[in-house]
């Protein structure tokens, strides 16, 4: 087993309000690991493939509550994918945050907490009626048993995943 994939399967996943302090896992970023956008029966996901072949669903997508092309779940999971693929090679898929831009709720990629959602770092955009912790639970598939690992909130919709160590739990396909 590669030590990207070893330190890929560890993984929990942190929702958060305020200042939250967390190790980095120190691997190294591969050019194999790829993300991409694969249909499963009748719904389409994230996955991502690590160098060494091992294949893990990502995330979900489900809603079509976005203007053109976007509310077509086959080109949001597309685009989306790409934005992954794109953060994970500019080693900025550290953190995923929910944040505002351009007065909409947004999800983004960064390395830090304390970074803030821009169109470099933009993931994708949530319809104005999503709530963070919600989305978080749908789109990342985090189980409800898990969620006192996972999602600690305290009546605020912000969230924070560590994404090094939310990509270490999931299984493989």
């Amino acid at each position: 087993m590669s030590r990207l994939t070893k330190n890929l399967i560890l993984a929990v996943v942190t929702v958060l309000s305020g200042v939250v302090t967390t190790n980095q896992p120190s691997y190294s970023y591969t050019t194999g690991t790829r993300f991409s956008c694969e249909r499963k029966g009748d719904e389409y996901f994230t996955f991502l493939r690590t160098e060494d072949s091992k294949k893990y669903q990502v995330m979900k997508f489900a809603s079509t509550d976005f203007p053109p092309p976007y509310n077509k779940i086959r080109n949001r999971c597309e685009e989306i994918s790409s934005r992954f693929q794109r953060s994970y090679d500019n080693g900025t898929l550290r953190k995923i945050i929910v944040g505002r831009l351009n007065n909409q709720p947004v999800v983004c990629a960064v390395k830090d907490v304390s970074d803030t959602c821009d169109r470099s770092n933009l993931l994708f955009t949530l319809t104005n009626k999503a709530k963070g912790k919600d989305i978080a639970n749908r789109l990342f598939n985090i189980a409800e048993k898990d969620s006192r690992k996972v999602l600690t909130a305290n009546g605020s919709d912000n969230i924070m995943i560590d994404f090094d160590r939310y990509l270490e739990s999931l299984p493989r396909e």
